[in-house]
């Protein structure tokens, strides 16, 4: 489980910490605030120094090299102001693997060609003039890791030497899932015979499911559920907030004594069943061991969670970003900030009808 966070130069961050993380970690604040950089960062820094994550669709978020004016670094994006003369710094304390570090920058790789004709000297050539996104890992439990990839007009090219990742991670992006992915899930839960626990959550919102099962005969997997109908029928069908309830948990399942980052986890659920919902999602992730961090805009999902989940399990964490500009030496930039909410802060701000996301 991650304790402490802190984020320099990664998309509009330019400085941030968090500190102390909890079990369950709610992520507020207004759009473009950095709720879902947080939960990339966090992606990033369980790679453990592998910089094929940078072409996840996690972090460069549906962008293809086609979308980037020619000339540009494809992930110039992913640095604070596109200032890519400064490096990403991503950093967390572990409770079992001690302090993690992860530094991202852009290089120059550049390729030197000599003639095969050199009657008069050498005569050489700057062939290529390319960056590399340069990844360097440091754990105290593990050896430094560094590797690269660079984008080539045949697709990518990596340097990466073997990895030793310090947790399992899963990203839950707010619409886009995967039905099989799900359905395969459930296949491995099923083996472990712990189906009861997606089946006990997935009766929050349906109470008439009997059973559920991962299921092919139609040429691909799928979840299907039997609630009391003459056949049964996909897990889709029966809504949004069925697929979403049953991907969180099967994910918490996935990953034990990892980290599952939820983005916009209120999605498809209706906020009369939040509560419930915030206890099967913490059932599933003391079983598994598994810490959640998810974002939300919606003041039901706070209330929920702060109702439903014991109080050194839950943390609120509001980011703020500040409407003056400091100055540093290299420069001005925009000032970022963390507020975590105890949960005695939080019963005021209801008593108070105050604002917390």
């Amino acid at each position: 489980m991650l304790k402490r966070l802190q984020i320099r130069n990664f998309r509009g961050f330019n400085a941030l910490k968090i500190d102390p993380l909890s079990g369950i970690n709610l992520i507020v604040g207004k759009n473009n605030s950095g709720k879902t950089s947080l939960l990339e960062a966090i992606f990033l820094l369980s790679g453990g120094g592998n910089a094929q994550v940078a072409i996840n669709d996690n972090v460069i978020r549906g962008l293809k090299p086609s979308d980037i004016s020619t000339g540009d670094p494809f992930w110039k994006q992913l640095f604070s102001d596109l200032d890519i003369g400064r490096c990403v710094e991503i950093e967390a304390d572990h409770i079992s693997h001690g302090q993690l570090n992860l530094e991202i920058s852009l290089k120059r790789q550049t390729t030197t060609e000599f003639s095969l004709n050199r009657t008069n000297g050498t005569s050489v050539t700057n062939g290529f003039d390319e960056r590399s996104l340069v990844f360097q890992y440091s754990g105290s439990s593990s050896k430094s890791v560094k590797s690269h990839i660079r984008m080539t007009g045949q697709g990518f090219e990596v340097n990466q030497p073997a990895i030793n990742f310090p947790f399992q991670v899963i990203m839950l992006s707010s619409r886009i899932g995967n039905i099989q992915e799900d359905a395969i899930r459930l296949g491995r839960l099923r083996r472990q015979k712990q189906e009861d626990l997606i089946l006990k959550a997935l009766q929050v919102i349906e109470p008439k499911l009997q059973s559920i099962e991962d299921n092919s005969s139609s040429g691909i997997p799928l979840i299907w559920g039997d609630i009391g109908l003459s056949e049964l029928v996909p897990l889709s069908v029966m809504g949004e907030g069925m697929t979403k309830i049953a991907r969180l948990v099967l994910a918490i399942s996935s990953v034990p004594d990892g980290v599952v980052l939820v983005d916009e986890v209120e999605i498809g659920i209706h906020h009369s069943v939040l509560p419930d919902v915030w206890r099967v999602i913490d059932e599933a992730a003391r079983q598994f061991r598994t810490q959640i961090f998810a974002t939300t805009h919606s003041f039901e999902c706070v209330m929920a969670a702060h109702e439903s989940l014991s109080k050194d399990r839950f943390r609120l964490h509001r980011l703020e970003i500040a409407d003056k500009r400091g100055t540093t030496g290299d420069g001005q930039f925009q000032t970022n900030r963390c507020v975590t909410y105890e949960p005695h802060v939080i019963d005021a701000a209801i008593r108070h009808n105050l604002e917390v996301r």
